[in-house]
């Protein structure tokens, strides 16, 4: 009778995991009417081409070091799953490129960035969480929130994340291993939108996001 028990909660478990559905939310095109990106007096985009490449272009035009903005899918409410996309930094080493992700509005999500200009370093890649009007980077300084990765200056670099839970494990540039795991993702932040996100810095570039959700 145990045996059969054990079995048969085997079972349902395997039913329950297998109707988890993989959705797969492509953004490779974007229709700006479908998304919330930022244009204001200080704020602009545009779709342009940026090394070879139709990119996204978000433009801050002037510096703010408590600022951050980000563009992202209005219908796009992501738990767990896998992030992918291409990012690039044509300012160089005065470059702040990342994503965002479980976006509630423009100052509720997720955040992991990165630092072309501390290439190598372990202030290459910075994660965050953001819950206030200014953008607080200061605290979250200490090397538990960094990581080293290797960084092109101003070329496109491939970023894939895996979130699960309180976890996120990031690649860069297809890498077998992760530049950065960490195990404490904001309790209050569980689900929202995906999208791109852009530091204290004149211009980012970014393409080809890929969202695959876990429902």
């Amino acid at each position: 009778m145990k045996t059969y028990i054990i079995t048969l909660l085997s079972i349902t478990t395997t039913c329950l995991f297998a109707q988890q559905k993989q959705v797969v939310h492509n953004y490779t095109l974007i229709k700006p009417s479908e998304w919330v990106i930022p244009k204001t007096d200080t704020l602009d985009y545009a779709f342009d081409s940026y090394s070879g490449a139709k990119a996204l272009l978000l433009k801050r035009k002037f510096g703010n070091a408590k600022g951050a903005s980000v563009a992202y899918p209005k219908a796009l409410n992501f738990k767990d799953g896998t992030i992918e996309m291409d990012l690039a930094s044509p300012g160089g080493k005065h470059g702040f490129v990342g994503f965002a992700f479980r976006i509630k509005d423009a100052h509720h999500y997720e955040t992991l960035y990165f630092r072309p200009g501390s290439s190598g370093t372990i202030n290459a890649v910075q994660y965050m969480p953001e819950k206030k009007a200014e953008f607080n980077w200061w605290d979250y300084e200490a090397d538990k929130y960094q990581a080293k990765a290797i960084l092109p200056l101003t070329a496109w670099f491939h970023v894939k994340a895996i979130v699960k839970g309180r976890e996120i494990s990031v690649f860069v540039n297809n890498q077998p291993k992760p530049v950065m795991f960490y195990k404490d993702l904001d309790p209050a932040l569980k689900t929202g939108s995906v999208g791109f996100w852009l530091g204290n810095c004149s211009l980012g570039a970014y393409k080809n996001l890929v969202v695959n959700s876990s429902d």
